[in-house]
C-alpha cells in the first residue's frame, strides 16, 4: 500500500488540527469527537467523517418533508447524476436502499429455483446468505496465499449449473484487491450465460494503480453488474443508498426485483454528496493516513496483515479472536467478528485519528499482556 506525498502532507496538516479541519469536517458531534469513555466502535467498516457538510445540509432542509415519498423527478435527477459520474446512460443505473438491497435482489434473480453462485471465502456474505434462504447454493473458493480472490480456482468451479460469480473487490473482510486487468480477463473467459457481480463498495479507498472499476466491461457487452455504495466514502451507512451499473436489460430486471426504494433524505443527501469533492478528497486522505499508521504499527509488532485497499485492515492477532476481542473490549475498543477459517485474524475499521490512537495503544497492551 502506498500513499502519495501530497496525501501524506495533507494528512499531516489535518492531524495537527488546522482551521480547515473544524470548518469542513466538523458538524457531527458524536462521530468526529468521541469522548474517551465511549467505546471506539471499529467493527462495522463505517466512515466516521461523513456525511459531508453538503449532505447534512440537504438532510436538515428535508426533515419537514419526511412525511413525503421522494418525488420521481428527484429520483431521476439522482440517477442522471450517477449516470454522468459513471459515464453511462440513466437506463443503466439502478438505485437501492443501500447496495445491500441490490445484492439481495441479485440473490433472488439468480438464485431462484436452485441457482448456483461461485464466491471467494471469506467474503461479504449478504448475497450468498440471502440467496441460500431462497434455495440457492454457493460454491466457496478459498482465497489464495495473499488472501486475494483465487481467480483460476474460481473459474475452475464454474460449471453448467453456475448462474453468477460474486467478486467483492476490494474484498471484505480481507481488504485485498485484484487488478482490473485480471478481473477483466476472468470475466471475458466466463460462459456467456454466467453473470459476474462485482461489488466495488470500497473502490474509493484503493491506492494500487493496477486496481480499478470494471464497469467499462458493460459497454463491451460483457455479462457484468457493478455495485457501488454511498455507505463508505460518502459516510451515509445510516441513510442507506447504493446503486448498480449494468446493461439496460440487466438493469431493468434488477429494478423490477427491488423490494423498496430509498427514502427522501437519502436521495437528497446522495445528490449533494456527489458534488462535495473537497470533502470526499479530505476524507479519503485522512483514512489512508490512518490506515498507514495501523499497518506501520502491525509491521513493527511483527503481525501479519493482508495488503489493505479498503477502509479497514485484516491482521493476524496471534491468538483466538474471542480472546483478542474480549481483551480489546476491556480496553474500550470494539473490533470485528470472526471470519472462518481465519480463527486468529481480526478486521479493524479505520476510525478517527483519536480512535486509531486508542486502538494502537490497546493493541500494544493486549499483545504485551
Amino acid at each position: 500500500m502506498s500513499v502519495n506525498r501530497r496525501e501524506l502532507l495533507t494528512a499531516s496538516a489535518l492531524l495537527l488540527g488546522g482551521p480547515a479541519l473544524s470548518m469542513r469536517l466538523a458538524a457531527a458531534p458524536a462521530t468526529a469527537a468521541v469522548v474517551a469513555t465511549s467505546p471506539a466502535v471499529l467493527c462495522w467498516n463505517e466512515n466516521p467523517y461523513g456525511p459531508s457538510p453538503a449532505a447534512r445540509a440537504a438532510v436538515a432542509r428535508s426533515v419537514a418533508d419526511g412525511c413525503r415519498y421522494p418525488p420521481m423527478p428527484e429520483i431521476e435527477a439522482l440517477e442522471d447524476a450517477i449516470a454522468r459520474h459513471e459515464g453511462v446512460g440513466r437506463e443503466q443505473i439502478v438505485i437501492g436502499t443501500g447496495s445491500g438491497e441490490l445484492l439481495c435482489a441479485l440473490g433472488l434473480l439468480y438464485g431462484l429455483n436452485g441457482g448456483e453462485f461461485v464466491a471467494a471465502e471469506p467474503t461479504y456474505l449478504e448475497l450468498p446468505e440471502y440467496a441460500k434462504a431462497r434455495g440457492a447454493t454457493t460454491r466457496f473458493v478459498p482465497v489464495d496465499a495473499d488472501l486475494k480472490h483465487d481467480l483460476p480456482a474460481m473459474r475452475a468451479r464454474v460449471d453448467e449449473h453456475t448462474r453468477a460469480v460474486y467478486l467483492c473487490n476490494p474484498n471484505n473482510p480481507t481488504g485485498t484487491a485484484v487488478p482490473k486487468q485480471a478481473i477483466s480477463g476472468f470475466v471475458r473467459g466466463l460462459p456467456p450465460n454466467v453473470v459476474a457481480i462485482v461489488d466495488e463498495a470500497y473502490m474509493d479507498f484503493v491506492t494500487d494503480p493496477a486496481v480499478g472499476s470494471v464497469s467499462n466491461l458493460i459497454a463491451e457487452g460483457q455479462p457484468v453488474i457493478v455495485l457501488r455504495t454511498f455507505s463508505k466514502i460518502h459516510g451515509m451507512a445510516g441513510l442507506r443508498l447504493g446503486y448498480a451499473v449494468a446493461s439496460p436489460e440487466r438493469a431493468r430486471a434488477l429494478r423490477e426485483a427491488r423490494m423498496t426504494f430509498p427514502n427522501i433524505l437519502a436521495v437528497r443527501a446522495a445528490r449533494a454528496s456527489l458534488d462535495d469533492h473537497e470533502f470526499l478528497t479530505r476524507t479519503r486522505t485522512r483514512i489512508l493516513a490512518s490506515r498507514t499508521r495501523i499497518t506501520t504499527e502491525l509491521a513493527r509488532l511483527n503481525r501479519r496483515y493482508a495488503q489493505p485497499q479498503g477502509n479497514f485492515v485484516f491482521f493476524d492477532t496471534g491468538m483466538p479472536l474471542k480472546d483478542f476481542s474480549d481483551r480489546m473490549k476491556a480496553r474500550n475498543v470494539l473490533v470485528g467478528r470472526l471470519f472462518p477459517p481465519y480463527e486468529t485474524w481480526c478486521r479493524i475499521t479505520i476510525g478517527t485519528e483519536p480512535e486509531v490512537t486508542r486502538f494502537i495503544r490497546a493493541l500494544n497492551e493486549t499483545l504485551n499482556a
